[in-house]
């Protein structure tokens, strides 16, 4: 299990596995450009300020071509200006039911919890763990978790280009520590929505884990644009994952009830279709 969803949110969450009031941020401390921090911030807002139910498919690859499928249920609500998300596996069938809780505290921190069936138990998942792979896949903890502009020290905005779409490209040291040494977001120039996430390990020039999300499977809706297709390369793995979001419902009416330790002890149904 590691780190590196953005989901699609990461996505699962990519969708995210996926979402608070880009106003409640804190203002900036230091001498991070603003206007690189404001357009990612409203890049994060775009993809993480929205209430959403979902079926992700994850399909894991290897150098030689093997494939290993994940499926679960997902949902994501904004409680308090704090995403809630929870995710639980329907498939394969030894890994039914298990089920993963993130709630983003006050201090911008996470909580994240694992329900384990074949245990019945709840675990906690600490911050060592965060990076570690969701279940086999190069989708990781962090990726389920909302982010902001806050998290990092960011450089100047630079032009570039992605499959033929100017992009800004952004990038940024975390302010905690990660798996990764720094990251570079593209943000498309039109609508700011994240197409592509590289993160770095110390002194190396080449990223050892790219995120895309393609355009032509992005769906627009109040205000937002989000993908339905990412694809998570783990180059240092060899290995790739394509993160598909189906039955994706924007803003849908969520009781906050359900994410809960209670939730995933009782193992309440979701209202989330598999089809």
């Amino acid at each position: 299990m590691r780190r590196g969803v953005h989901l699609a949110s990461a996505a699962l969450w990519a969708a995210s596995l996926l979402f608070a009031d880009a106003s409640a941020a804190e203002p900036a401390t230091d001498a991070t450009p603003q206007p690189a921090r404001d357009l990612l911030e409203r890049a994060f807002s775009n993809r993480y300020d929205v209430d959403l139910t979902s079926v992700i498919e994850l399909v894991v690859r290897n150098r030689g071509g093997q494939e290993r499928r994940r499926t679960l249920q997902a949902m994501s609500k904004v409680i308090d200006h704090r995403v809630h998300s929870i995710g639980r596996l329907v498939q394969p069938e030894h890994l039914r039911g298990m089920t993963v809780l993130t709630i983003e505290a006050a201090d911008r921190s996470h909580d994240a919890f694992l329900y384990l069936p074949s245990l019945a138990l709840v675990r906690r998942v600490t911050t060592a763990q965060r990076g570690d792979s969701f279940f086999g896949t190069d989708v990781t903890y962090e990726d389920l978790e909302r982010q902001r502009a806050d998290d990092y020290e960011l450089g100047a905005i630079t032009p570039g280009d992605r499959a033929g779409e100017r992009v800004h490209l952004i990038e940024g040291r975390p302010r905690r520590q990660y798996n990764y040494d720094r990251v570079r977001f593209a943000l498309a120039v039109s609508d700011l929505v994240i197409l592509e996430t590289e993160y770095y390990k110390r002194g190396a020039k080449e990223p050892y884990r790219v995120i895309r999300s393609e355009r032509a499977a992005m769906v627009s809706q109040d205000g937002h644009t989000l993908p339905t297709h990412i694809v998570v390369e783990g180059r240092d793995r060899g290995t790739t994952t394509e993160v598909v979001l189906k039955s994706l419902r924007i803003n849908p009416e969520i009781d906050e009830k359900l994410f809960s330790v209670k939730t995933l002890q009782s193992q309440r149904p979701l209202p989330v279709k598999v089809r």
